[in-house]
């Protein structure tokens, strides 16, 4: 695909989202329909903003800095540079991405006040993803890092770290007596960062995760001024890679004006139970209910538009198992797997980020590690009939070229939980 280089004001949309039972997105005529079931109110993809954060319901916070983050995160926080009063995160050694919507101009730069990049940089060209909210830039410059990207389908049910630029919380926000969450401040100069659990996808190019204040800490929510933030996830391997960028959130609210209708007087705010008020534009009445309506943030993924990318900055070519998924997004490097599947890990059902394929301790081939590899690894070892042994090439866990009664061991204390430091990627199946 090729850059534009002629000079283009994109006015941010304002596009409103209602999911009941399906989420929907109008934009200037642009109606998108992805498959969800999801009770949420209205999403405005203009601007989807402030980072503000709460421990299980204490009041709203704001981090601004990076304490708290791992050195990882820190990796990360260190990418994001300041684009058009929003968020831009470089990709390769003279591009970042960002959320289209925000609008782009050849007098625009990037600025990044802190990390190895650290300065500001004008910019040559830009390419719009023509089915998602992504904007890749080309620079005038290099950057001396950039991210790598989260390339596999795999990102529900995994915590991820969020950037963004919006304002502080600066109230608190009731429906009569009951506290529903925070107002936001108009967006500042400031890059602050939350937590939050990608719950699903919606449709194929958007993920979600809910502001329902149910115990994780520093759980992000966004408001506005915080497009083009990225959401990172960290992979089996340790690397952390950006798995998608901000592209709304619920909102803008108004409260009843006791006769059943808004009283006209928008405002931003995180909430994390939004029943009693008006919320969009046109407003939606969500009556109060027992079960709190968490607001919802909407990101757009990479792993969907990787093709896309790779058509833009020329992504590594390698493809070792040649199953068509590139080295650096594969979840298995050396097995092939098209569908990268990843139902579980060692000890879990919940994805790993290893592939099915390559899942070393998975003899029985359901994508987790547990008792009943470890028994079925036990009596093939025994010489015992075992129909359940299905992928010996998976037994190794070891690592010392043999499959026997150790790794049924190494097996066994994995499946309740005490993963041995013996216990690794070290089968057939994982290795080159």
């Amino acid at each position: 695909m090729s850059m534009h280089p002629q000079q283009v004001t994109t006015r941010a949309v304002e596009s409103n989202v209602r999911a009941a039972p399906s989420l929907r997105s109008r934009s200037r005529g642009l109606m998108l329909v992805p498959l969800l079931s999801l009770s949420i109110a209205l999403l405005s993809p203009d601007f989807a903003g402030a980072v503000m954060t709460s421990d299980g319901g204490a009041p709203a916070l704001r981090n601004t800095s990076t304490a708290g983050l791992t050195t990882d995160e820190v990796s990360a926080y260190n990418l994001q540079g300041k684009f058009r009063g929003f968020i831009g995160t470089p990709i390769a050694s003279n591009h970042f991405i960002t959320a289209k919507h925000v609008g782009i101009d050849l007098s625009d730069t990037i600025t990044f006040d802190q990390g190895p990049n650290s300065g500001t940089y004008s910019i040559l060209s830009w390419a719009d993803d023509p089915e998602t909210d992504l904007r890749i830039v080309e620079i005038d410059g290099t950057f001396n890092a950039f991210t790598q990207l989260w390339g596999s389908p795999d990102e529900p049910m995994r915590t991820a770290t969020i950037f963004g630029r919006g304002g502080a919380p600066s109230g608190q926000v009731f429906v009569g007596p009951e506290l529903k969450g925070w107002l936001a401040a108009p967006p500042d100069s400031f890059v602050s960062w939350g937590r939050n659990r990608v719950e699903n996808t919606a449709g194929l190019h958007l993920v979600y995760a809910s502001f329902d204040t149910i115990g994780l800490a520093n759980e992000a929510a966004l408001t506005i001024g915080d497009s083009g933030g990225g959401w990172f996830l960290l992979d089996a391997m340790g690397v952390i890679r950006l798995a998608a960028v901000s592209y709304a959130r619920t909102g803008p609210y108004q409260q009843d004006d006791g006769m059943g209708d808004p009283d006209g007087n928008f405002f931003e705010a995180a909430l994390f139970d939004y029943g009693g008020l008006h919320v969009g534009d046109p407003p939606t009445w969500y009556a109060d209910n027992p079960v709190n309506q968490a607001s919802v943030a909407l990101a757009t993924r990479i792993s969907s538009r990787i093709s896309w990318i790779n058509s833009v900055i020329s992504l590594s070519s390698v493809d070792t198992d040649m199953d068509g998924i590139l080295d650096d997004f594969d979840n298995c490097r050396f097995e092939p797997n098209v569908s990268q599947s990843d139902l579980g890990g060692v000890g879990t059902s919940t994805p790993d980020g290893i592939g099915d394929a390559c899942q070393c301790g998975d003899v029985t081939g359901d994508g987790r590690v547990d008792f009943f590899d470890a028994e079925w690894t036990k009596r093939e070892a025994l010489g015992l009939a075992a129909p359940f042994f299905q992928f010996p090439d998976r037994c190794d866990v070891l690592g010392d070229g043999t499959c026997d009664g150790m790794d049924a061991l190494l097996m066994r204390h994995a499946g309740s939980g005490s993963i041995s430091p013996l216990f690794g990627q070290y089968c057939e199946a994982a290795q080159p």
